[in-house]
C-alpha cells in the first residue's frame, strides 16, 4: 500500500470516506480521493404487486409492498494510484470481495453535516481514463444492510 498522504483538497458540500472492514471489523476512514461526481446518496425502494379485482363495484384495488432494498453508492473520483487515497482501498476491496464502510457526509460550511454510514461491497470499479493528471475511477458499492445517518452537529 502507499504511503504518501492523500492530494485530494479539501471542499465544503459532500465528503466521502472509506475504510477497510474485512469480515465486519472496520479500521480507519480516509478520504476517498476528489470527488468528481456523486449518484444518489439516499435510495429506497420496495416492490410493489398490484392485485385489481374482476369488477369495480365491490372492492378496490389491493396494493402490496415488498421489503425495502437500498439502493448503492455511485461515484466517480479523481485519484492518484500511488498516494493514499481511499479509493485505493475501494479497488483493493472488490479485488478481495471484502466489504468496506462509506462514510458521505454532507457539509453546510458551518458545521460538521449529516452523516451517513453503510457496510458496502465494492461491486463495479473502472478506471475510464486520465484527466488533469489525475486517473477517473467510477465505484459503484453496494449496501449491506440499513444505512446509519448521523444528525448535523
Amino acid at each position: 500500500m502507499p504511503t504518501t498522504t492523500s492530494t485530494s483538497p479539501d471542499f465544503e458540500g459532500i465528503k466521502v470516506s472509506v475504510a477497510a472492514a474485512p469480515n465486519g471489523v472496520v479500521g480507519t476512514a480516509v478520504i476517498v480521493g476528489h470527488l468528481e461526481s456523486i449518484g444518489d446518496i439516499v435510495a429506497k425502494s420496495r416492490a410493489t404487486k398490484k392485485y385489481t379485482p374482476i369488477n369495480t363495484k365491490d372492492y378496490e384495488e389491493i396494493v402490496a409492498l415488498g421489503s425495502i432494498t437500498q439502493g448503492a453508492f455511485n461515484f466517480g473520483v479523481l485519484y492518484d494510484p500511488e498516494a493514499s487515497e481511499g479509493v485505493n482501498l475501494l479497488e483493493s476491496a472488490i479485488d478481495a470481495n471484502e466489504a468496506v464502510q462509506i462514510v458521505m457526509e454532507l457539509n453546510n460550511g458551518t458545521t460538521s453535516g449529516t452523516k451517513i454510514t453503510a457496510l458496502c461491497k465494492v461491486s463495479d470499479f473502472k478506471v475510464t481514463g486520465e484527466k488533469d493528471g489525475k486517473l477517473l475511477a467510477n465505484v459503484t458499492a453496494e449496501k449491506l444492510g440499513k444505512p446509519t445517518r448521523t444528525a448535523a452537529v
